[in-house]
């Protein structure tokens, strides 16, 4: 049906302008005003490869992008190494790194734990295919000899989440950070785990894990103006408010192990407090669940480490001073965070055993974390931001329900999203502002 104007009913109902799909105009089409040139040349040598830390100094050269660790470990008899009877789970570098930080020139410092910057970065993948593949490169699953007598296999990759970058490499990719805006150096550290707790063992094995990486580097991406003219200056009295795509909180750690109510389906269900919030609006809460003898290897002849075997949560209720903001029944926390994200968050994991012979066996093993959502769903473009309202959470009282399979001794992970930006003024200080 049309009107008589000629226009469908449609068209004269609908809000918006007319806009041509069939040419390109001055209206559809847009051209980067600073052209610039990427590269990766800039890296250095970590200073300590074994457990301690090691710092990454960046001068400020213009846009600061994307930061990487990468690893590798020493080769079958080098320096003694031994891996018969070894294993490492996948993801093995998250459980390496014990944690990171950065300062932003005259920032404030702060700090994340690896196991947080693994999941940070699977949660900002576009798509299940790339949340996979940053999963696998931060270290392949070795079970026997032969595995780790491939180089490739030896190798390892962390992206390091900062609140300026994202691993996303498509849409909601953040502009660099103008370090040249900032009158000191960047400074990112990354602390190391002792090298020997990454490896599962079978008792009585002859293995002998290396205590110290063969080497291990950080690489930067920068971003450089073709014409240094066309950077922006901040005038006096002004400042340059660039908005991060998220400032995470460092993960908080909740013991399940005790006082726990048992439900008639066998499941455990804890009531827990969350806290460590600081003032400024949380966009989103997220959560993983451990088995404690996953991680620590179990108290068995064997020693197994699972370090990413996360525990899938049940019936999960979040409540605000006594109010109820969240609340599932069963497992259907996955249904909820995945209509609200292109990437589900899961992660296709292995689990690894030993088996009567004894031999270390790895099987497939869905895993997946918990997203609560404070701030409405909007997907964020590449080049632009759009400040999207959170929850203030100031002096309340956050309770979280959730129930584990059994009895046993869990430990719940949990980091909160906030709405940041950093501001940097005309004295080139910078400063998180909440």
């Amino acid at each position: 049906m049309e009107m008589d104007t000629g226009r469908s009913i449609q068209e004269a109902l609908r809000l918006g302008k007319p806009e041509d799909i069939f040419f390109y105009t001055s209206s559809t089409t847009s051209k980067q005003a600073i052209p610039t040139i990427v590269d990766t040349k800039f890296y250095q040598s970590l200073t300590s490869l074994g457990a301690g830390s090691s710092t990454f100094i960046i001068s400020n050269d213009q846009g600061l992008s994307d930061i990487i660790l990468a690893v590798e470990l020493p080769a079958q008899g080098e320096n003694g190494t031994e891996y018969t009877g070894l294993a490492i789970p996948r993801a093995w570098l998250a459980s390496l790194i014990s944690r990171i930080s950065i300062r932003y020139g005259s920032s404030s410092q702060y700090f994340w734990s690896g196991m947080q910057c693994l999941i940070e970065n699977l949660r900002e993948m576009p798509n299940p295919t790339t949340r996979d593949s940053m999963f696998e490169l931060a270290g392949v699953n070795c079970i026997q000899l032969s595995d780790f007598q491939v180089l490739d296999n030896l190798q390892a990759y962390m992206y390091l989440n900062f609140p300026h970058n994202s691993p996303n490499g498509s849409m909601g990719k953040p502009n660099p950070l103008p370090t040249n805006l900032l009158n000191q150096p960047v400074v990112c550290t990354v602390e190391m785990n002792p090298l020997p707790n990454i490896f599962s063992k079978i008792a009585g094995s002859i293995g002998v894990a290396p205590s110290a990486l063969k080497s291990a580097y950080f690489q930067v991406k920068q971003v450089h103006a073709k014409d240094t003219g066309d950077l922006m200056t901040v005038p006096g009295g002004g400042a340059y408010s660039f908005p991060t795509k998220s400032f995470y909180q460092n993960e908080i750690q909740v013991q399940l192990s005790n006082g726990g109510a048992v439900q008639p389906n066998g499941s455990v269900r804890y009531s827990t407090l969350l806290t460590g919030f600081r003032s400024g609006e949380v966009r989103s809460i997220f959560f993983w669940i451990t088995k404690d003898s996953d991680v620590n290897g179990g108290s068995t002849a064997n020693t197994v480490r699972n370090f990413t075997e996360f525990i899938i949560p049940r019936d999960v209720e979040l409540l605000y001073n006594g109010t109820v903001y969240y609340r599932t029944f069963g497992t259907s926390t996955q249904m909820w965070s995945l209509i609200s994200t292109e990437t589900p968050p899961q992660l296709n994991n292995t689990l690894l055993s030993v088996n009567a012979t004894p031999a270390f066996v790895s099987t497939s093993s869905l895993r997946s974390w918990c997203e609560i959502p404070f701030g409405q769903v909007f997907e964020q473009l590449s080049g632009s931001h759009m400040y999207v309202a959170g929850k203030n959470i100031q002096n309340a009282v956050i309770n979280l329900n959730v129930a584990v399979p059994d009895g046993q001794a869990y430990t719940l992970h949990a980091t909160y999203a906030y709405n940041c930006v950093l501001m940097i003024d005309s004295n080139k200080s910078c400063e998180y502002a909440f």
